[in-house]
């Protein structure tokens, strides 16, 4: 099977030979998906490594409806699914085509067949679980960093898509400096209802101080009236 990628060039497959190379590609299953097509859900059997041979392929955490936002997209030439070669645990995440994607696959047992005539393999494998720390590491520390200012009212997020050679830091910031934006607006419109609150209670106490010293100054009058006609009575009895 030809592939349009060289796996030479994955850290995955960079200890082997060209004849260990060769065995990989016949191995190697090629999958054609549509775009929005998913190629695997949260929950699902993991038993398979995925090569992203052309287009884009993303994971997501789905929500009710079954989308949800893309977490990190894979490119060309990007591996995931490396767990599935050494367990067979559920998937954390969905998968799907964020384009028209070509994906290479190579199940669990091609690779533990493989590893018995190319050990190496085994430390290739180790090496990209490092580096999926690493980067795991590194992705939490930005998100971190981001919270944090967010919550001190900080919102100039912006120009973090620029300082980032991965993508999908660059995406997961300026999906950030977005949220950020959206949050100060809202923070602005709320302040704006609360003023125009505040301006309604403060009419509506006036009013009622108005309406208080108007009855005040009705029944200082009345009392006033009822005063003087006592005054009249009184004197009327004492006959002057």
């Amino acid at each position: 099977m030809k592939i349009n990628i060289d796996l030479k060039e994955l850290n995955i497959f960079s200890y082997l030979q060209p004849d260990a190379l060769e065995e990989v590609t016949e191995a190697l299953q090629k999958k054609e998906l549509k775009p929005g097509e998913t190629l695997f859900c949260q929950g699902d059997k993991g038993d398979e490594l995925v090569i992203v041979e052309q287009g884009a392929l993303s994971i997501f955490s789905p929500d009710q409806k079954g989308g949800g936002e893309a977490i990190r997209i894979f490119h060309p030439g990007e591996v995931l699914g490396e767990m599935a070669l050494i367990d067979e645990q559920p998937r954390s995440l969905s998968a799907r085509a964020e384009e028209a994607t070509t994906i290479l696959t190579l199940k669990k047992e091609d690779f533990q067949n493989l590893i018995t005539t190319h050990p190496e393999m085994a430390q290739a494998i180790m090496s990209g679980l490092n580096n999926r720390v690493r980067y795991t590491t590194d992705f939490l520390s930005e998100v971190r960093k981001w919270v944090g200012r967010i919550a001190e009212g900080d919102y100039n997020i912006g120009g973090y898509d620029e300082d980032f050679s991965d993508k999908t830091l660059a995406s997961l910031a300026a999906d950030f400096a977005r949220m950020a934006t959206k949050v100060k607006a809202r923070e602005e419109e709320l302040r704006q209802e609360v003023s125009q609150l505040k301006i309604i209670i403060d009419q509506t106490k006036r009013q009622q101080q108005v309406s208080e010293f108007v009855q005040s100054v009705q029944t200082d009058s009345d009392f006033h009236k009822q005063l003087e006609a006592a005054k009249k009575l009184r004197k009327k009895r004492l006959g002057k």
